[in-house]
């Protein structure tokens, strides 16, 4: 298994078949777990539509607590499906690769690689304070001009008092925008699931025989899924300890040594 350099430990390699199952199946598992959290919250969204008439405007608590619980999740999902971070891996990036190396050979439905480019300008907008919300909103002030004053009217921005807007309540209809959207957008997860699904499996078919497994049905080379539930979680050391090493390993502070892990997970149970 391809680890990575001793300079370089933030990122891990992709050499084989097997490197490159690793790294996707790391993808699949939190997609599959962040999806269903999406879905499950968009339906509670609906629900509390059907608890409103058009004419009713739906308290901020009501609307921000569920738009928010929404919304984390298809932070976390674009997460793992579109990201360009060097340092990270995400679905559009880890396919690039592997075609690049011919691990991969199957190419995606075109509404796929469309739906992922999508996904990525969307990643790209809402995870960063973008600079061009400022210019458009500059741009729009300008816009509400009349045509023939423009040229007389200068456009400045208040600056003092600085207006703090806080949203007391929200009309019907934004509830079912935001309803309709997550619909769309669960479909588009979907797909790209299913994708993923699909290249895991034919990675793992180029893997030698001995990646038969055994089902009720005899021996196959099908993925299978197997979800188990978990009840009264407690913390978990290897859990913890992981991310303390990743942690330590995105500071610089791992150079490979067992003194080096030995060190980093000391000070998370401290």
């Amino acid at each position: 298994m391809s680890k990575g350099t001793k300079k370089q430990y933030k990122q891990f390699t992709i050499n084989t078949v097997e490197d490159a199952c690793l790294v996707l199946k790391s993808l699949i598992v939190p997609v599959i777990i962040d999806l269903e959290k999406f879905k499950m919250y968009s339906d509670e969204a609906e629900q509390i539509l059907k608890q409103y008439n058009r004419k009713t405007s739906i308290p901020a608590g009501v609307y921000d607590s569920i738009h928010d619980k929404v919304l984390y999740q298809q932070r976390e999902l674009l997460r793992f499906l579109a990201d360009h971070q060097s340092a990270s891996f995400s679905y559009i990036e880890v396919r690039k690769i592997l075609v690049k190396k011919k691990l991969l050979k199957r190419e995606l439905l075109p509404e796929s690689n469309k739906i992922l480019n999508e996904l990525l300008d969307v990643r790209n907008w809402s995870f960063h304070n973008v600079q061009s919300m400022l210019t458009a909103d500059l741009e729009l002030a300008k816009n509400s001009v009349p045509e023939e004053l423009r040229e007389s009217v200068e456009i400045r921005p208040m600056l003092n008092p600085v207006i703090i807007r806080k949203v007391k309540s929200y009309d019907w209809k934004m509830l079912e925008d935001f309803v309709d959207h997550n619909k769309i957008r669960e479909a588009q997860f979907d797909l790209i699931l299913t994708e993923m699904k699909a290249d895991y499996q034919s990675l793992m078919n180029e893997l030698p025989e001995s990646s038969y497994i055994i089902t009720n049905k005899g021996l196959s080379r099908e993925v299978q899924y197997i979800e188990y539930e978990i009840n009264d979680q407690t913390p978990n050391s290897a859990g913890r300890n992981i991310a303390s090493l990743s942690m330590g390993i995105q500071k610089g502070k791992y150079d490979g040594t067992a003194a080096a892990i030995e060190k980093l997970t000391m000070e998370e149970k401290n």
